[in-house]
């Protein structure tokens, strides 16, 4: 009998002690169109941009931090219920910008352009105003971690505490901010669960395309998702970038941490209530061309530019702008926007003029004509356009040479260089850019 007794006790001891049957937990988030939400971002950076001064590579050292707060709503999901197209209006965005010993540079918002239309369509993300253009300055003020992917985090099935599965490819793309990604080993495990409180990390590199240069990133993340609300409630996300000289930016290491801290509103919030959204497009399709340019103001103002995004700002002095055409990463021209002397009312440069002045520039030694005569402006100005194959300092190019004019004098000249091979890309692009460069009014 005592050895039946000494068997039960054992039989209940280890019944005691054998873990317990891990539990699944299902964390997802179902929202509708018309949910909103409060988000509050904060970032810190650090850095250095390697910089070709003279015959060898200088360190700048790089400095950065950023807020953002708005309201979001929400007016489209995809089919797996994750947001593609939100708006939010700002009441706080700006980024503060130290590169070397300069002072520092901060960059936010106007008020009349705080009310935004974030969207995602076909791999491609747009940001833009429905009450008009942005700068290229608010544009990337605007470029903050990407909100719309953060469900994506979260399992399509239910999980144990100590699983782990990896980031759909759409979703690393959007929270590394990649133009196109390459690969990525990007892994979310279910860490601990406390209360109400799960806690996710996410580990692991990706390697991503941006303005053109290769980006190698690894990231160091952690979520808290609140079982009681079924939301996820807070991010923080640190990564490390290495990224290679682009053509439109310098090589660069920086580490970033972003911090985001998210709040579900009962109420809509007015600043994004319908009647403020009466000009956002309808849809889910990418948002008509005009909403997408940005709206250049020469800072004498001695001319003004709409341009599409695809033109990227690469150089400025006193009399120049230099803006380079990218397509997917690749570098297909460079135009130069160059004030000119103004001239009287209803006068100009005539165009055996402007032939001479293209004719001394250093460095160019023309072969073929092209094109050569008046062409079109779609704001009705005098424009003068010269397109030639030659030689630039030893490099066999085409260059298209505008001269616009206005009613009262003002002059402006664009200078598009390209390689023979790529104009095909160039298509009308530059046309189109001497078409968005205006006069102010007196």
């Amino acid at each position: 009998m005592s050895r039946w007794r000494n068997l039960a006790i054992l039989c209940v001891v280890l019944a005691a002690t054998r873990p317990a049957l891990a539990q699944d937990y299902t964390l997802t988030e179902t929202l509708q169109p018309g949910d909103c939400c409060q988000l509050k971002l904060s970032m810190k950076l650090t850095g250095e941009w390697r910089v070709q001064r003279e015959d060898k590579i200088v360190g700048v050292p790089l400095q950065a931090s950023a807020t953002h707060e708005f309201p979001e709503r929400i007016l489209r999901l995809d089919d797996a219920g994750v947001p593609i197209k939100v708006a939010r209006h700002y009441h706080q965005a700006q980024v503060v910008i130290k590169a070397g010993e300069s002072s520092p540079n901060t960059r936010t918002v106007r008020d009349n352009r705080r009310l935004i239309v974030a969207q995602r369509c076909k791999e491609q993300f747009y940001t833009y105003s429905p009450d008009g253009s942005l700068g290229r300055d608010e544009l990337e003020t605007l470029e903050h971690f990407d909100t719309l992917a953060l469900l994506g985090v979260l399992p399509a099935k239910a999980v144990k505490v100590g699983e782990t599965w990896k980031l759909p490819s759409a979703i690393a793309q959007g929270l590394c901010s990649f133009e196109a990604l390459v690969d990525h080993e990007l892994t979310v495990k279910l860490e601990a669960v406390q209360g109400d409180q799960v806690r996710l990390s996410i580990t692991g590199a990706a390697n991503g395309i941006n303005l053109g240069a290769n980006v190698k990133l690894t990231v160091e993340a952690s979520c808290v998702y609140d079982l009681k609300q079924q939301r996820l409630t807070a991010v923080t996300w640190k990564q490390k970038d290495v990224r290679d000289q682009g053509p439109a930016s310098p090589a660069t290491t920086m580490e970033a941490t972003w911090t985001v801290q998210r709040t579900f509103l009962t109420e809509m919030p007015k600043e994004v209530h319908e009647f403020k959204l009466a000009k956002v497009p309808e849809g889910s399709e990418a948002p008509p061309a005009a909403f997408l340019q940005l709206h250049y103001r020469d800072p004498q103002g001695r001319f003004q530019l709409n341009y599409e995004r695809d033109w990227h700002l690469a150089g400025q002095t006193d009399d120049h702008l230099i803006l380079r055409l990218m397509d997917r990463g690749d570098w297909v021209a460079q135009a130069t926007i160059t004030a000119w002397t103004k001239a009287e009312a209803g006068k100009h440069l005539s165009a055996d003029e402007f032939k001479e002045t293209i004719a001394d520039t250093p460095g160019w030694e023309p072969e073929q004509i092209r094109d050569d005569g008046e062409v079109r402006s779609a704001k009705g100005h005098w424009v003068y356009r010269v397109s030639a194959l030659g030689d630039l300092d030893g490099l066999r190019v085409l260059q298209n040479f505008y001269l616009a004019a206005g009613p009262e004098g003002d002059q402006a000249a664009v200078t598009v260089t390209l390689r023979e091979a790529q104009a095909q890309k160039l298509g009308n692009s530059d046309t189109k850019l001497v078409d968005g460069l205006d006069f102010p009014k007196p």
